[in-house]
């Protein structure tokens, strides 16, 4: 059956309409994208890549700047430029979202392996120990130096030439630190620190000029400090100043697990 006049102009009528529809819904989804949306500046400047991003922070949600943080945390602007190049906030968020839930479960069930096999060895320097410890605040020419004194014990059958320690000051009796930092022991010019030996060792935090973080107001006026000194068991060097652990898997399989937590908590964006 041939078809009418009117019904050929009827049909041409439907397929502008159609089109037209197209367009606009593709308007639409255009006008619709937020600041997330919008495409970065990755490949000049530091600052055009700030220039491009900093209008769009006050715009997005607390969520989004805390994913766009996490996201781009371990990334220069190089590294940033080869992996998305031009992209939008969403879909870098999206693309680190997916690597880490992509890739690092099985990071961590090879570092926790390694972590099983070095258990032995990491059980015996744990037997490096400093449990205890005082904490002062003295004052010299350029002004206040917080200290630690510790007795370090070394009860491994391991010989040490230096370590370091991950010192946490705790005020009057709280469960959380105020501070953190690390302190090195060096015992090279004592001869070693050898398996059974002991040493009582001053611990400037600081350098020339202390700490200020740890000679805080709060810090000076507590009724009762404590600080608690573990050792870094990576830094731990023998008498040939060669670490016993290369490089030690635990805070890895840490870090990991923190970012794994962290990407299915900004898997929604």
């Amino acid at each position: 059956m041939g078809y009418s006049y009117v019904d050929e102009a009827e049909m041409g009528w439907s397929r502008r309409m159609g089109v037209a529809m197209i367009l606009l819904a593709g308007l639409g989804l255009t006008a619709c994208k937020g600041p997330a949306d919008q495409g970065l500046v990755t490949g000049g400047t530091q600052a055009e890549y700030r220039a491009s991003l900093d209008p769009l922070i006050p715009k997005l949600s607390k969520h989004e700047v805390e994913a766009f943080d996490w996201a781009v945390s371990d990334l220069d602007l190089g590294k940033l430029h080869g992996k998305y190049p031009g992209a939008s906030p969403r879909k870098i968020i999206r693309g680190e979202v997916r690597e880490v839930l992509d890739t690092y479960p099985g990071k961590i069930d090879a570092l926790e392996k390694a972590a099983a096999e070095e258990a032995p060895l990491r059980t015996e320097l744990g037997k490096i120990t400093a449990p205890d410890t005082e904490f002062a605040i003295d004052k010299n020419f350029f002004g206040l130096q917080p200290v630690v004194m510790a007795i370090v014990t070394n009860g491994s059958r391991y010989p040490v030439s230096q370590l370091k320690w991950n010192a946490a000051l705790y005020l009057d009796g709280a469960d959380a630190p105020v501070v953190q930092t690390v302190l090195t022991s060096d015992f090279r010019q004592n001869g070693g620190l050898r398996p059974g030996g002991q040493f009582t060792v001053r611990l400037p935090v600081g350098f020339v000029k202390g700490d200020e973080a740890w000679t805080t107001l709060e810090i000076r006026n507590a009724a009762k400090r404590r600080v608690v000194l573990e050792p870094v068991l990576d830094s731990i060097l023998d008498f040939g100043e060669r670490a016993y652990l290369a490089d030690d898997p635990v805070p890895q399989i840490e870090r990991m697990k923190a970012a794994i937590k962290d990407a299915k908590d900004f898997s929604d964006i």
